[in-house]
């Protein structure tokens, strides 16, 4: 049987007598090196293109939509006050372009307008589904091209829904309840309670329960917290757990601070590829050949 000879690699002593035996050339490093500053050049490149993030806020004129909105990025955003009564319900849409430090936000803000002032209410969801299908069309389309330009696009999908719910103190509307389930399979899906300081806090808290018991009911999913990444878990398992996660200031950390990429990403790879997904199928593609296999 024939020996095979392993070559162990030569260890380097302290005194440098190996390295001058075996005539290696030894270099001094400064600082980091190798791709351990891959993270680094990451951040650098994301702060350089800046961020996007998109916010559609569903709910009846004067619940506070704006108001809201201003609070969470402490900025006074310019927006055209509504009225009452339209008789079809609208889409504001607004882009702004906000620097905190050294980073670039380009927010945009979808407000419903006009919703639930119709008499008839059962068709009120439909221009907003309309709104999130043609973002997720848009996307697909530029997808589609044979020259692709991606890296420059102004991605317009929506990344969370805020859901602003009356304050009745009782239980959802059918028209809440209507508009989140054909919401929950396009959006990440925030419930809140609107103006909730005109509830008492002992009603408040049998409101929520009474909420998430209707929710559950219906089968209406909504936004639920990552538990799974370790520099978010801590954050969102008090948020999960606790009965006023629907209090601003852990409504602005879970959205701003802990949770702002997981809802792109979920935006991505969950309810735009359910679309694309879909839409491909009606468009006569398929993954498989006439004889079932991959193509």
């Amino acid at each position: 049987m024939a020996e095979r000879t392993m070559h162990m690699p030569t260890q380097i002593s302290a005194d440098g007598d190996t390295q001058k035996e075996n005539n290696i050339r030894c270099l001094t490093t400064i600082g980091h090196f190798g791709f351990e500053c891959l993270p680094n050049q990451l951040v650098n490149r994301s702060i350089r293109q800046g961020f996007t993030f998109n916010i559609l806020c569903v709910g009846e004129t004067g619940i506070g939509k704006s108001t809201l909105i201003d609070t969470l990025f402490n900025t006074n955003l310019k927006d055209n006050k509504s009225s009452h009564f339209y008789s079809n319900v609208g889409l504001q849409i607004q882009t702004y372009e906000l620097q905190e430090s050294n980073v670039q936000l380009k927010l945009t803000v979808v407000e419903t307008v006009g919703y639930g002032d119709q008499i008839d209410k059962e068709a009120s969801y439909q221009p907003i589904v309309d709104y999130i299908d043609a973002q997720f069309e848009a996307y697909l389309q530029e997808e589609l091209k044979i020259k692709r330009s991606l890296f420059e696009y102004h991605d317009s999908r929506i990344h969370v829904c805020l859901y602003f719910i009356s304050p009745t103190g009782h239980s959802l509307k059918s028209l809440d309840l209507l508009t989140m389930k054909n919401l929950d399979s396009k959006v990440n899906i925030i419930p809140l309670i609107a103006k909730a300081d005109t509830i008492s806090k002992n009603d408040l808290q049998t409101f929520k329960s009474k909420i998430m018991s209707e929710l559950i009911s219906n089968g209406i999913q909504i936004y639920q917290l990552p538990a799974d990444e370790e520099t978010a878990a801590q954050a969102n398992s008090s948020i999960n757990e606790n009965e006023n996660h629907c209090d601003f200031v852990k409504l602005r950390d879970m959205l701003l601070c802990t949770n702002m990429e997981n809802l792109k990403e979920k935006t991505h790879t969950q309810h735009y590829e359910c679309y694309r997904y879909q839409t491909l199928q009606k468009m006569g593609f398929t993954d498989v050949g006439p004889d079932n296999q991959p193509v």
